[in-house]
């Protein structure tokens, strides 16, 4: 005699939920679908550096291209290249006047030494397109600390001094002040030798401090413009009164 065997309903039980057929439209979907996740459909491209620093003669040209790798993220292109540049990308700030912007506070800083230097031809650093005296046009002051990012592994000498300087009392955030930084510079490298291949590098540059005394040192004078240019570009876009810092990377 046959035994009878209980039905069991299948797709269902204790630690089964129930189940949907699949049927082959159902089917069909899903690998479409992941057929287009697995092509990269419906998502941006990674863009890819086709061009080097190289390839182009100034910063102005790098920019417009926006062909090469931005190191820092910043939006600026191959910074070390000379000028004409091309500013950094606006941040959707209201602009201000460089007539409305915050007044500038007094700083402390130490005297220069005879053992320091920077090149009488080289312009302070961060200077406007008007004029090392003078805000850029359409310049804008922001309510924040703004950083500044210069490779410290591309301009090494200039690093170690401003780092010195900092650890020797100059402040760590700046102001910027562009009214009488030639003035400032001039009488700061007074009776400071000059010597070939080298710059005398200031911290605070004279357009970030409002008197006279600065940490001075001789630097490598391709770095040290090198550098300077960088700021230049960065801080192009703010006026006088606006704090910033410089981050090393």
């Amino acid at each position: 005699m046959r035994r009878a065997v209980p039905a069991v309903r299948r797709g269902t039980g204790p630690d089964v939920g129930p189940r949907l057929p699949l049927g082959g439209a159902t089917l069909l979907s899903v690998l479409i679908a992941s057929a287009l996740v697995a092509a990269g459909c419906g998502t941006e491209p990674t863009p890819h550096a086709t061009a080097t620093c190289g390839t182009h003669q100034t910063q102005r040209d790098a920019q417009r291209a926006k062909d090469t790798v931005d190191a820092d993220g910043d939006g600026v292109y191959c910074e070390s290249l000379p000028c004409p540049c091309d500013g950094t990308p606006d941040d959707g700030r209201r602009s201000r006047s460089r007539s409305a912007a915050a007044a500038p506070t007094s700083g402390s800083s130490t005297t220069a030494g005879p053992d320091g230097g920077r090149s009488d031809a080289t312009p302070p650093l961060g200077d406007g397109a008007g004029g090392v005296d003078e805000d850029p046009a359409g310049c804008t002051v922001v309510p924040r600390t703004v950083d500044i990012g210069i490779s410290g592994t591309r301009y090494p000498e200039v690093r170690r001094h401003w780092e010195r300087a900092i650890r020797e009392g100059q402040p760590r955030v700046l102001t910027v002040r562009r009214a009488g930084a030639a003035v400032r510079r001039t009488e700061l490298l007074r009776g400071i030798p000059t010597r070939p291949g080298e710059d005398r590098d200031e911290y605070p540059p004279a357009m970030a401090r409002d008197r006279v005394s600065a940490s001075v040192a001789y630097v490598d004078a391709a770095q040290n413009r090198g550098a300077g240019t960088v700021q230049g570009v960065k801080l192009r876009r703010y006026c006088s009164g606006q704090r910033f810092r410089v981050v090393w990377y």
